[in-house]
């Protein structure tokens, strides 16, 4: 999937297909599938008895207030007499089945498309995760909230309300024409009108809401600037140019917003006009049967109230159909995110998986002309790259910005497109491996930690596998007095940084994972929790693999080996007697 533009580049602007995204949505949703013909039946139902009301309340009229009257012999054989009970039974039903299709279906309907969103959440934390870099987080939020949302609720509910008044349309034009076919001919060429305004603005219709809908992300990602960088805005004295990006993205966005309610106004005037024009002829043919004795007033009354009612469906149908391709182009952006490819279908040049026991693998971490990118287009990073860490090593990696460190971090975690070569764990590739045990074998103490809202023991032990007791003698080996009960904030922020490092290098402790990855977790601490992590490294991970990112003298002198990467490639490797005295400050990135 290629990446996208910022805001209105989107695949989802099609307007071509839209009848293959509704069926996949009844596929994806099969609650609604069923649904379709209930919905039809029941519509008919509740139109039928609306018309039958009117005529059965005109002959009850013509009856004097008699307490019974048959209706016309054309209409006896159904067996109904003209009567206040046939009345209110008849009430009821249409009462009933609006009752019906409420509750079923716009009440309760929604619920069933909740399998649809697991899939599309599922879909987006399987995707490689570059995906979240190349992507707005705007986008992002916009479609996991407000695109889902409005297919959720909305499109089930444009769904029933199309049908409704499609059946609804042609059983009144069915009354109308056992009436009198005079007065249902005009109808036909009013109906063919409509359709012709309604397959020219509904797309544009909606390639216009699709353009909103990608403005939205925009003024929701500047939202995220204003939130997450106010503060150095506000140091460098340039809010006004921070506020007047957001104002902008908000005007953009309004101007799609007005723009669609003058398309879609312009089209509902042409429909007002067309209807308008179709009653005045049903009225003046009405009148002049009425006058000459060739239709009774009541049965003129039915077609009347008919007719009107025609005028309102098609209002109303107008603004469903609209919503419902709206709604359809909306899905089809919900169906992108469904669809994204697994991040091993865009992992480039691996070996087949190969189904081994979910015991961790011990052994030396060899790469063997390994070359990579982050992605099958953009350049490759690291270039036949062959490299052997013998298993227990502390290694330190130094390297430019750009030299490939967190490159080769990142593809121990199988997060980059590989071009060519193998990484391997004694004599198991771990390309080869399925990519969650793979990840297994790695924990990470990142340079800016994070914690999850919950208790200090639900961020040391995310599965519940440990009891208490060796979390806290952990705890102590660190120097870290916390209780296990105390509450952590989103992020850990009522904690120092130190406290923050210090909790995550507890979890990689628990996690018994035989390679830790640290990226400089000693640079924004004091000397103190600094040779407590020192300490650590030498003791409680004494027996693992550690690949430190360092960009301090003092991490490098505790290392085992350092290695020197420029351009994807090993300049130097050594030990530290060797290589520190070469390397220059500009050198430690």
């Amino acid at each position: 999937m290629e990446a996208e533009g910022f805001t209105t580049e989107e695949k989802a602007q099609r307007t071509s297909a839209t009848f293959s995204v509704l069926l996949r949505f009844l596929r994806a949703v099969p609650f609604y599938r069923r649904a379709l013909f209930p919905i039809a039946l029941l519509s008919a139902i509740g139109s039928v008895s609306h018309q039958l009301i009117v005529w059965m309340v005109g002959r009850y009229a013509e009856c004097h207030g008699a307490a019974e009257c048959t209706l016309p012999k054309s209409l006896d054989r159904i067996g109904l007499t003209v009567s206040l009970g046939a009345l209110f039974l008849l009430v009821l039903l249409g009462f009933l089945s609006r009752v019906f299709l409420w509750v079923t279906f716009e009440a309760l309907g929604p619920f069933a498309s909740l399998p649809l969103f697991r899939r599309m959440i599922e879909s987006l934390a399987k995707t490689r995760t570059s995906f979240f870099d190349e992507y707005p987080s705007g986008k992002i939020i916009n479609r996991l909230t407000g695109d889902a949302e409005r297919v959720r609720v909305d499109l089930p509910i444009m769904i029933e309300d199309s049908i409704i008044s499609i059946t609804e349309f042609f059983i009144i034009l069915i009354v109308i024409s056992l009436a009198t076919p005079f007065a249902a001919l005009p109808a036909i060429p009013i109906l063919l009108l409509f359709l012709f305004i309604q397959t020219n603005s509904a797309p544009m219709l909606q390639h216009l809401n699709m353009l909103r809908s990608a403005r939205f992300g925009e003024v929701l990602h500047r939202e995220s600037d204003i939130i997450e960088g106010v503060r150095c805005y506000d140091l460098y004295n340039a809010l006004p140019p921070l506020l007047n990006r957001f104002s902008q993205a908000a005007y953009r966005y309004m101007q799609m917003h007005f723009l669609r309610g003058h398309v879609q106004m312009l089209a509902r005037l042409w429909c007002d006009i067309a209807v308008a024009f179709y009653g005045a002829t049903v009225l003046c043919a009405i009148s002049i049967c009425i006058h000459y004795g060739l239709l009774s007033a009541v049965l003129g009354a039915v077609i009347v109230s008919a007719t009107f009612r025609i005028g309102g469906l098609l209002g109303w149908l107008s603004g469903a159909l609209v919503s419902l391709y709206e709604c359809l182009g909306i899905a089809r952006r919900v169906f992108e995110y469904v669809d994204l490819p697994p991040e091993t279908a865009e992992e480039g040049n691996t070996p087949p998986t190969t189904t081994t026991s979910a015991t961790l693998l011990t052994g030396d971490l060899i790469f063997t002309n390994y070359s990579m990118s982050y992605r099958a287009t953009t350049p490759q990073i690291l270039t036949n790259l062959s490299l052997r860490i013998p298993h227990g090593t502390k290694v330190g990696l130094v390297g430019r910005t750009g030299a490939g460190k967190s490159s080769l971090v990142q593809s121990l975690f199988r997060m980059v497109y590989v071009h060519g070569g193998d990484i391997k764990i004694g004599d198991q590739s771990i390309l080869a491996l399925p990519i969650e045990q793979a990840r297994a074998h790695f924990a990470i103490v990142p340079q800016d930690p994070y914690l999850f809202e919950g208790t200090l023991r639900s961020n040391l032990d995310r599965n519940g596998e440990h009891s208490d007791e060796p979390l806290k003698q952990i705890l102590n080996t660190l120097n870290l007095p916390i209780d296990l009960s105390t509450p952590l904030t989103e992020g850990g922020a009522n904690l120092s940084l130190g406290e923050r490092q210090l909790i995550c290098l507890a979890r990689v402790i628990i996690s018994n994972r035989p390679f830790v990855i640290m990226d400089e977790p000693t640079s924004g601490v004091d000397t103190i929790t600094d040779a407590t992590m020192q300490s650590v490294l030498r003791s409680a991970l004494a027996d693992r693999t550690i690949i430190t990112i360092a960009h301090r003298l003092e991490t490098l002198s505790a290392m085992d080996r350092i290695i020197e990467l420029s351009g994807g490639e090993i300049v130097r490797d050594g030990t530290p007697e060797e290589v520190l005295p070469m390397l220059s400050e500009a050198e430690l990135g």
